[in-house]
């Protein structure tokens, strides 16, 4: 039910506006509290997301409570679910009251119109991949003194975000790099800057979008006053203007007024739509003649983003500005880079420098995003905006190219197959006197470059003004030779589970042992992978190590992917590379590709081969870096086992899945009887008693933390041990 409104805030008419604006300030009806909100949410693990709901209230009204409670949804799946928020971190008054003025802040008992923020954050689980999860929440009631909507009093504040975790899993929402304005003058021009940014690099559009309310269970767009639209919400000398890029909204409003203005931001990843959030949000247009301060880009330019490379000194000014004369303006920012330092001029308008010398563990394909807050010194209101900018830390090298280094990192090796297949089909000029020789080839750019900013020409390897699958050769030829500036690879999040099975769990000397590595946990928008496998040299014949592709996850070799597999020398390592080839990714699980090793005569007794993946590195088209959880895998040789018989009960007992999470399947095939099954840990304790379990016997694994138990089985006179990965 709605409370009534304010039998003098339903009467406003626009001749008596400031009346209304003065009302909205000191006595609206108790109900009518909120003045915007947002969600956006942050990936963690599988289907683990962080979400963080952004509440902004009117001081003047009822008080906002210590938890919230938001629906998720998706319609594809028919889910609905209800999920609560706790409150983090303290309220924060965000209206711009100088610090003179701030006692008589409506936050603090006073009468000056004053808006505080609210941050509620809770872990969301979906229980599915679906394509079109909403993220919502919806509360009454909005002020009744609002101008541009109808009836604005009757209806409730409905906001969302959503999210296709189907097409593509794992993705962060836009951030909103700032708090909104909330009140701005009459008959001057003021920038509204959103100032979004997205950790994962995905194109952002920007829309103005109806302001909506719930009617039922459906979301509905509200009626608009005469002379006001969605995408015109102030009555203006000239048009409201967006930039669809940047999102920055242009007003010059005329008249006192309360409009609501909402701004939906659509993110895409390789052309699909992942995504978007929704801002909602009032604006108090107010009989104040301050101008806003402003901020330029990097040195004095448009441009907020810029790169450089390890060791080299990143720097650059920001030159602030007010139109107001007299004036004080005041810098501040709001930076997690750490070893960045900042320095400010003096005066009126000050220059602030940005001084930053990353070191090679700063480069990462994601940029380091920090604000800076630009404040004049007016009172009662301070004029205010907020800028964010962005740097890349490349891996970067030199202008000439050596052959084999395709990702200009200083080194040839398996991660420069991925280089290959993001510019696969790219051409370019020719490179002079080309040839396979490790020596530094002088090139010129192409037209196009990684989103680091390395130039394709160095995925040209053999320069023949073409990248295809003949670039591998130098690749090979090459391969682990370095050349100066070698930085090392990009620091990423864990997105999932890169798994080696070997095919027994005991064998003997002198015998072919198949480990087959696979993406057991699914993965979006996976283009090119690149792994480490070591095999104790002592215990394997490194000489004898095949790699093969069967049923691979990637493709067909030579159609749509191409590898390299390298094994190195007599110290252990097996290198493989794998990549498409045709521009697009590939999601899910499924199988990577399979080494087959034979053992050595030399043990004297039982020892354990261990092999699990390393130096992993992986790509998606876009070239956003993916990292995996690894999981490997142990062998026995035993110098004394002869090979499988028919009284070894273990050749007839199967774990599915492993790994696992939730439930397990043990299953014996034998004509032996089952005693019983004992689940233990590591050290041996045992956490699960099985006594005459069935020859197919599930067990619930739920409660389990992620690590390595056993399966040991009594079976006939034997006992069978089977290891288990619960993930």
């Amino acid at each position: 039910m709605k409370t009534p409104l304010n039998d003098t805030i339903k009467s406003l008419r626009m001749g008596v506006l400031l009346m209304g604006i003065c009302l909205l300030f000191v006595g609206k009806a108790n109900a009518s509290h909120l003045v915007g909100g947002e969600i956006s949410y942050q990936w963690v693990s599988g289907n683990d997301y962080l979400v963080t709901l952004a509440l902004y209230r009117d001081c003047s009204g009822i008080a906002v409570g210590s938890s919230a409670s938001i629906t998720v949804e998706s319609a594809t799946c028919l889910s609905t679910n209800i999920f609560t928020l706790n409150q983090i971190g303290s309220t924060v008054q965000v209206s711009p009251i100088c610090a003179t003025s701030l006692p008589n802040s409506a936050c603090n008992g006073g009468v000056l119109y004053s808006v505080e923020k609210y941050t509620f954050q809770g872990l969301v689980t979906l229980p599915f991949n679906c394509s079109d999860w909403v993220f919502s929440y919806n509360s009454c009631c909005r002020n009744g003194v609002i101008t541009n909507l109808s009836n604005s009093g009757n209806y409730g504040i409905y906001i969302s975000s959503t999210l296709n975790n189907l097409d593509v899993p794992f993705n962060n929402s836009v951030q909103f790099g700032t708090i909104p304005l909330n009140i701005i003058g009459v008959n001057s021009t003021t920038e509204l800057s959103w100032n979004t940014y997205d950790v994962d690099g995905d194109s952002l559009i920007y829309e103005l979008t109806p302001a909506r309310d719930i009617s039922g269970v459906v979301p509905v767009n509200l009626t608009y006053n005469t002379g006001y639209t969605f995408d015109q919400p102030f009555l203006a000398s000239v048009p409201t203007t967006l930039n669809y890029a940047t999102g920055q909204v242009t007003v010059t409003p005329n008249a006192l007024q309360v409009a609501v203005m909402c701004m939906k931001v659509s993110e895409y990843r390789n052309g699909i739509f992942i995504g978007e959030v929704n801002r909602d949000f009032q604006i108090a247009v107010i009989n104040e003649t301050n101008n806003s301060p402003t901020l330029t880009g990097i040195n004095g330019t448009n441009t907020f983003i810029t790169n450089g490379c390890p060791g080299d000194t990143i720097q650059f000014d920001l030159f602030s500005n007010d139109i107001d004369a007299g004036q004080n303006v005041s810098l501040i920012p709001n930076s997690s880079i750490t070893t960045a330092s900042w320095s400010f001029t003096s005066g009126q308008y000050p220059v602030g420098t940005f001084t930053w010398v990353p070191d090679s563990s700063n480069v990462s394909s994601q940029p380091y995003t920090f604000t800076i807050n630009v404040n004049d010194d007016n009172c009662d209101y301070y004029g205010t905006q907020t800028y964010a900018y962005q740097v890349y830390v490349n891996g970067c090298n030199t202008n000439e190219v050596w052959p084999g280094d395709a990702n200009s990192d200083g080194t040839a090796n398996l991660y420069d197959l991925l280089a290959v297949g993001l510019a696969f089909n790219d051409n370019g000029p020719v490179r002079p006197s080309a040839s396979n020789s490790w020596i530094a080839q002088p090139c010129p750019d192409w037209n196009n470059s990684f989103i680091s900013g390395i130039n394709h020409k160095h995925a040209d390897t053999d320069g023949d003004g073409t990248v295809n699958q003949n670039d591998i050769t130098a690749i090979n030829t090459n391969y682990g030779l370095n050349h100066p500036l070698r930085n090392s690879n990009p620091n990423t999040a864990t997105v999932s589970d890169l798994t080696v099975t070997a095919n027994y769990d005991t064998v003997g000397t002198m015998m072919a042992v198949n480990f087959d590595v696979a993406i057991t946990t699914p993965v979006d928008s996976l283009y090119g992978l690149a792994f480490r496998l070591y095999f104790a040299p002592s215990l394997v014949d490194i000489t004898t190590a095949t790699v093969t592709y069967p049923g691979t996850i990637f493709g067909t070799t030579a159609v749509d992917m191409v590898t390299i597999d390298h094994s190195v020398g007599l110290n252990g390592y097996v290198d493989i590379a794998l990549t498409r080839i045709n521009q697009q990714n590939i999601n899910g699980t499924g199988p990577v590709a399979r080494v087959t090793i034979v053992t050595t005569d030399n043990v004297s007794g039982k020892v354990s081969l261990n092999v699990a993946p390393s130096n992993v590195v992986a790509t998606t088209y876009s070239e956003t870096p993916v990292s995996f959880n690894t999981t490997g895998d142990v062998v026995v040789i035993d110098p004394n086992f002869v090979g499988f018989s028919e009284i070894d009960p273990g050749q007839f007992v199967d774990i599915y899945p492993s790994p696992g999470s939730d439930y397990i399947a043990f299953t014996y095939s034998g004509n032996k009887s089952v005693n019983y099954i004992y689940l233990t840990d590591i050290s041996g304790k045992i956490i699960m008693n099985i006594q005459n379990p069935n020859a197919t016997t599930t067990l619930d694994v739920r409660s389990l933390s992620k690590g390595v138990y056993f399966i040991k089985a009594g079976i006939g006179e034997n006992t069978v041990t089977k290891k288990l990965m619960i993930k």
